[in-house]
């Protein structure tokens, strides 16, 4: 009887001892976490939770009264809103691929020169991406500028004196163009650093049956990247739709409608036009818009793995 009194007691006191631990454990963690988390509270939280209920206010100068989903409805109604996803959807559909397939072809090419040069060709492809996005816009400006680019001298050669650079019908292209070089080699490095973790073994078995670099990059190591290609492809996506920065700073050299993406239509209506609870709509209706088509793609692209392992 006291034997068992005594096994009781030493049990206790060692459950004591292991929520003793695992208290201090889960205080050390949420200490390590706590600058993180007050950051992401202050200027992600916090933020989010002001939009949604500046949403559900009208607003008239510094008045505001309570309208509950008013505002949503207007934007549903709001053709100026709809249109401003032109932009979007040509970089979502074109650009995006585009830039992955690029970037694919560069990683395997960062793979094949690793002993000649690699670390020095992986800096320069990945030199744009160090440059922030306003910073890019005013470059890329300054190369489109009528008055001061260093393209203006080739064009008057060519004959083509006072043809503007830029014009609103080239703008697509261009942006294009600057996405793809501030982009490109980030994700081409993001590919890279999946492609060397892929075990040797298969590269090995596959040139002792005669296989070429190409032949094991494209029938073996890029279906093995299928995971990292779908994450870069959200990321991009979302990238693609929230577009801002080149367009604002581009829209300096052309005349651009206020809606040409949505961002720049949510900018607008918020401190051109001070309508600050009706572009917190806005502004939730395409965090819910990039949700939605990021949710889409990542479960189609998940049932395809499925159904193609379980063939």
């Amino acid at each position: 009887m006291m034997d068992e009194m005594m096994n009781n007691k030493m049990n206790e006191m060692m459950n004591k001892k292991k929520l003793n631990k695992k208290t201090i454990a889960s205080i050390k963690a949420y200490l390590f976490l706590a600058p993180f988390l007050l950051v992401f509270s202050t200027m992600v939280i916090y933020p989010i939770g002001l939009g949604v209920k500046l949403s559900l206010y009208g607003q008239r100068g510094a008045r505001m009264w309570y309208i509950g989903l008013q505002n949503f409805a207007t934007v549903f109604r709001d053709s100026k809103f709809w249109e401003s996803f032109r932009i979007p959807l040509f970089l979502l559909t074109v650009q995006v691929p585009l830039m992955l397939f690029i970037a694919v072809l560069i990683a395997f090419l960062y793979e094949k020169t690793e002993k000649r040069g690699g670390k020095f060709y992986r800096f320069i492809y990945y030199l744009p991406n160090t440059i922030p996005g306003i910073v890019t816009g005013i470059v890329w400006s300054y190369i489109f500028s009528d008055s001061m680019s260093p393209f203006r001298t080739v064009i008057d050669l060519l004959g083509y004196s006072g043809t503007k650079i830029l014009t609103r019908q080239h703008l697509p292209s261009i942006l294009l163009v600057i996405i793809l070089w501030a982009f490109t080699g980030y994700t081409a490095f993001v590919i890279y650093s999946s492609l060397i973790a892929i075990p040797k073994a298969f590269s090995e078995q596959a040139q002792l049956d005669g296989a070429t670099f190409w032949q094991i990059a494209f029938r073996i190591k890029l279906p093995l990247l299928r995971g990292v290609l779908i994450s870069l492809f959200i990321f991009n996506a979302i990238g693609a739709i929230q577009v801002f920065n080149e367009p604002w700073m581009l829209g300096q050299l052309v005349v651009l409608p206020s809606n040409y993406t949505p961002a720049m239509y949510i900018y607008n209506s918020a401190f051109a036009q001070g309508r600050f609870t009706y572009a917190a709509a806005m502004g939730l209706i395409l965090a819910l818009i990039t949700f939605l088509i990021s949710l889409y793609v990542l479960r189609s692209a998940t049932k395809q793995m499925l159904t193609g392992e379980s063939h």
